[in-house]
């Protein structure tokens, strides 16, 4: 009966048409939450794989500053279950001038072919002798091209009272890597690790030891294990490092789905209004149903299922244009980013099933909540009041 209804709603007059009102506030309320959970989805999967890309999984570095052991830490990185590769490296600040132009860099010594990071120009096995690989915001800010020289300044103090002595590193431009996170593109710089071994002093170098994994979402149990072998070493996993950006998106997502979900909240009214309309306007009709045999009960489904097909409608219409809108904001790139700002230069959409199921019972539980006052209502209709002049 309740479909029977439900599907003549274009000739239900002012009934009908807060039916569709009913349907077309829930669809927009999921599609607008299946949008945003996949843009937040997007967010987190793209700056991850970005990182990823550019961070080793773990790096090791000696807690009090001496030297790394690497033959034993090497013998224990081979005998730890899910380490797939392990490297060296160095890091330093410094600046990197051509012409008058010049900009703080973070430099970055490693082993040719160790980096997982794809070069837009140039191939990582020509990072030798005096050559770099740097981004492509920052060759952009200099005017560098692959083939161009540069100058690598470092900053050194020799003693207290002695001024301030730049060390100085003709180099050559050997690739041009877009990781498309500003903040890598426009200041990281590699260089051979025997190249960044010889000019940034060893008492403002950082050297240690990055490993990566086989599964890089298990990088805090390795770690857990690797500290209880190594002992005085420091480890840092790329979780950790990045922990706090990770907890704001989290945080993000969960507050983004509550506001949006009061849309579907506030569209449910609708729902409850246009069933309480009905029980008023056809409360004769649920006499007479009442007279020939229909329970309380029966009364209060007829308005449940009526509603949760309002709901059911909405629901799936809801999701269909929001996965229409994740999809076209995708394939055409439409919004575009500032970097400098949000990192990447694009709105990446992620569409993650879980999401739109939650979305969509979340709905349908909403739904079924607002007609609960309704259905009672009509269940509560005297068979002879509404008789009596029939």
């Amino acid at each position: 009966m309740a479909w029977v209804y439900f599907r003549k709603v274009w000739s239900r007059g002012i009934l009908g048409i807060m039916v569709i009102i009913s349907i077309s506030g829930v669809a927009l309320g999921v599609a607008a939450l299946v949008v945003t959970l996949s843009v937040m989805n997007g967010f987190h999967s793209e700056i991850t794989s970005k990182l990823l890309s550019l961070n080793p999984h773990i790096v090791i570095t000696d807690m009090y500053g001496g030297r790394t052991d690497r033959d034993k830490l090497s013998a224990q990185l081979n005998n730890t279950a899910g380490v797939k590769s392990f490297s060296p490296f160095i890091y330093g600040r410094g600046l990197i001038q051509k012409g008058n132009a010049s900009n703080g860099v973070v430099l970055k010594g490693i082993k040719p072919g160790t980096s997982r990071l794809s070069l837009s120009e140039g191939k990582w096995k020509d990072l030798a002798g005096d050559s770099i690989v740097i981004g492509k915001e920052l060759a952009g800010m200099l005017g560098l091209r692959l083939g161009d020289t540069a100058f690598v300044i470092i900053p050194r103090v020799e003693n207290i009272t002695s001024p301030v002595i730049p060390r100085i590193k003709k180099v050559t431009v050997a690739g041009v890597f877009n990781s498309g996170m500003y903040e890598y593109d426009s200041g990281l710089v590699y260089l051979n690790i025997q190249t960044a071994g010889d000019i940034i002093p060893s008492d403002i170098a950082t050297s240690g030891t990055e490993v990566y994994l086989d599964n890089p979402f298990n990088a805090e149990s390795v770690s857990a294990g690797l500290s209880e072998k190594i002992g005085y070493y420091s480890l840092n996993t790329w979780q950790s490092r990045n922990r706090n950006l990770f907890a704001a998106l989290k945080l993000e997502k969960a507050m983004m789905f509550i506001v949006l979900i009061m849309i579907v909240i506030i569209a449910t009214f609708n729902i409850a209004g246009s069933l309480i309309m009905v029980a008023v306007t056809r409360s004769r009709d649920c006499g007479i149903m009442r007279a020939v045999g229909a329970t309380k009960r029966q009364i209060r489904m007829l308005f449940h299922f009526k509603g949760l097909m309002i709901g059911f409608c909405g629901t799936i219409l809801g999701t269909i244009i929001g996965l229409g809108l994740a999809y076209i904001v995708e394939k055409y790139e439409i919004i575009k980013l500032p970097p400098h700002v949000y990192l990447i230069s694009r709105v990446p959409v992620s569409v993650n099933f879980t999401d739109i199921a939650i979305v969509g019972i979340t709905a349908m539980v909403i739904s079924y909540l607002a007609t609960i006052y309704p259905s009672r209502r009509a269940g509560r209709i005297e068979i002879a009041r509404e008789l009596s002049y029939e």
